[in-house]
Formats: C-alpha cells, sequence, structure tokens
C-alpha cells in the first residue's frame, strides 16, 4: 500500500452511516480487550452509539473512552480507532433518538426512545481509520488520520 492512499472522513461516515450493526471495542481494568455488537446512526459527521451504564463497556469506556469500532463484514471493511464522548442521557438529544427510530424501525423496544434502560448515548471522536476490500486488499487499502 503507497503511504498516499487516503480515504475523506465524508467517505468513511457515508459507509458507517450505511451499516446496521457494528463491533465495539473497549478495553478493561486489566487491558484485556472486550467486544460486543452495537447500533447507532450518523447524525452529521459522527456516528451515535447507545448503551446502558450498568454494561461492562459503559464501565470500560467511563474509566478509559478508547476504542475500536468496525463494521461486520470482512471482506468490505471499515475500522475506526478512537474515543467515546459521553453525551450523558439519551432523551438530552432528541434528534440522535429520532434518527436511531428511523434506521431501526421495526426495532423499538430495543432503542432508548423506547426502552429506558439505554440510559448513556455516546459519539464516537475518531482519531483514525482504515479501510479495503478483499477483492481488492492491495488496491483498496485507505486510511484517514485525524491530524490530516
Amino acid at each position: 500500500m503507497s503511504t498516499d492512499a487516503t480515504i475523506t472522513w465524508d467517505e468513511v461516515v457515508a459507509r458507517l452511516g450505511a451499516a446496521r450493526n457494528y463491533w465495539l471495542t473497549t478495553v478493561d481494568a486489566a487491558g484485556a480487550p472486550h467486544a460486543v455488537p452495537v447500533w447507532g446512526v450518523v447524525v452529521g459527521d459522527r456516528l451515535h452509539l447507545y448503551a446502558s451504564r450498568s454494561s461492562q463497556k459503559a464501565h470500560h469506556v467511563s474509566r478509559d473512552p478508547r476504542v475500536a469500532l468496525h463494521l461486520e463484514s470482512a471482506e468490505d471493511v471499515v475500522i475506526v480507532d478512537g474515543h467515546l464522548e459521553d453525551l450523558g442521557r439519551p432523551a438530552e438529544h432528541p434528534g440522535v433518538m429520532a434518527a436511531l427510530d428511523a434506521k431501526y424501525p421495526d426495532d423499538a423496544d430495543y432503542l432508548p426512545s423506547h426502552d429506558s434502560y439505554y440510559d448513556a448515548l455516546y459519539r464516537l471522536e475518531p482519531s483514525r481509520a482504515r479501510t479495503w476490500a478483499l477483492a481488492d486488499f492491495d488496491g483498496s487499502q485507505r486510511r484517514w488520520s485525524a491530524g490530516g
């Protein structure tokens, strides 16, 4: 891969926004990774995720907000490293809640707008991203970095 193989953040966001499911990896107190599937929605140019504050991932993020997030596919890959910013209660962000409701219309029972169990909203603040397509692994690798 050449060092000039870049992708724009807008391109990364478009691919994140089109996905239904994501894998989120946090780090526990001992430094061990903890991967879980999550749902989320892009609002503006950021991916927003939600959780219960009693969940392991929320405990991990409160101690160390650094995360890795990727799409499900191993053939059309998007990986984002960054940190989760705690935005507080989901109800304080009606635009994000409306976007989640629109994205997952058949799954209302599992959304924070319908279940108070989900009491934490996060925004992914990216530091870098990597993408590639397995069918053209060498030719499709792209990178983005917050530092330019």
